[in-house]
């Protein structure tokens, strides 16, 4: 009998691995598309920066100073050639050479704009990690009522959208779920309004038991990144780059691209001069203005980081965990999907239209004073 029930298991335990190695064989044939590669490919990929051109959020305001460095060095070039002698043009030449001092110093100005850019991405991403781990935690705990789970988890959506809300000097359209109105004096900073009833709730579990010491202190240690993440954005929002160098190097910029059609207009005919103008003006001042913009990454410029999208994907994953109502409104309008315009694989981040919005409420309707 005995053998019989080994013969049997033997039997159902070599089934069982035939069935784990069809499902594996299976699951590397279910595997992404291989990278697209090929001329056609690569030809494509190169050519669409300058196809979509227009749709660059960079572009929309740098062509305004390519066309009037076009009219400007079209007017030098005609004074040049009628009233001034090309001896002074054989000495001001030399100033070319200050171009690489201030390339150098680009390159300073988009690096420690984008190490802003950066860092706010990381700490947003740091706030998605938060909010799964302590909202996996409060889940596994039996203690603690479904209806008290759905009102933590959404607390925690709400500090998320309270959070971009107040990082753009906005307040929420409607009344965020599980937070309610706020007065006059909260909305001044609605995220701390916000963390401030999680750890109200979290004690109350800790007082009536629900929530051990141990536990306790594993939640109280995600709770404080909520202030912390807070924190450090407030310090990449409140502390801009230096106004001094800031306009030092515009006025390089400036004086740079106001020299250089006087020392090419002796060098190359009108039409040779114009593309070299054109193209100068749209490297120098276009990295100007990425700088500006990705060095306050909280706004709602093109190259800003999607806070909406960021939002409702914490909204999607809490909602998936806790058990929240997945048509709870955070926000009005709709959810505009980012694209990467350089690709050709659809959008960046698509998450679903879940009432997060591009543009919540207009800026400055009612800014928190920070």
């Amino acid at each position: 009998m005995s053998d019989k029930f080994e013969g049997d298991y033997i039997e159902q335990h070599s089934t069982d691995i035939e069935s784990l190695e069809m499902a594996f064989r299976f699951a590397t044939t279910a595997l992404p598309q291989e990278k697209k590669s090929g001329l056609a490919y690569t030809i494509s990929m190169w050519s669409r920066p300058f196809v979509l051109a227009h749709r660059i959020p960079v572009f929309k305001r740098v062509w305004l100073y390519v066309a009037m460095m076009a009219v400007y060095a079209f007017a030098v070039d005609w004074i040049a050639d009628r009233m001034i002698t090309t001896h002074l043009f054989k000495e001001f030449g030399s100033v070319s050479s200050m171009g690489i001092i201030l390339g150098l110093l680009l390159v300073f100005r988009t690096n420690s704009a984008y190490e802003r850019w950066w860092e706010g991405r990381k700490l947003w991403g740091q706030l998605v990690n938060d909010s799964r781990n302590i909202c996996l935690k409060i889940r596994a705990l039996d203690t603690i009522a479904p209806s008290e789970k759905v009102r933590f988890g959404e607390l925690i959506i709400s500090f998320s959208y309270a959070l971009k809300h107040h990082l753009r000097n906005t307040i929420p359209s409607r009344p965020l779920p599980g937070v309610g109105p706020v007065s006059d004096s909260e909305v001044r900073n609605v995220p701390l309004h916000v963390a401030a009833k999680i750890y109200d709730l979290l004690s109350q579990w800790r007082r009536d038991g629900h929530v051990d010491t141990i536990m306790s202190m594993q939640l109280d240690g995600h709770a404080l990144q909520l202030m912390n993440i807070q924190g450090s954005c407030e310090r990449i929002k409140n502390s801009p780059i230096a106004i001094s160098y800031r306009a030092f190097m515009r006025q390089g910029i400036a004086l740079n691209l106001l020299a250089m059609p006087w020392y090419l207009s002796q060098e190359f005919s009108i039409w040779w001069l114009l593309p070299l103008i054109m193209i100068s003006t749209y490297f120098l001042i276009g990295i100007e203005l990425i700088a500006e913009d990705v060095e306050d990454p909280f706004g709602y410029d093109g190259d800003d980081l999607p806070l909406d999208n960021i939002c409702a994907g914490i909204k999607d994953t809490v909602s998936q965990i806790l058990k929240v109502r997945d048509d709870r409104k955070f926000t009005r309008s709709m959810e505009m999907p980012r694209f990467d315009l350089l690709k050709s694989d659809g959008p960046l981040l698509n998450p679903r239209s879940s009432g997060t919005s591009m543009k919540a409420m207009e800026p400055g309707k009612k800014p928190d004073g920070k």
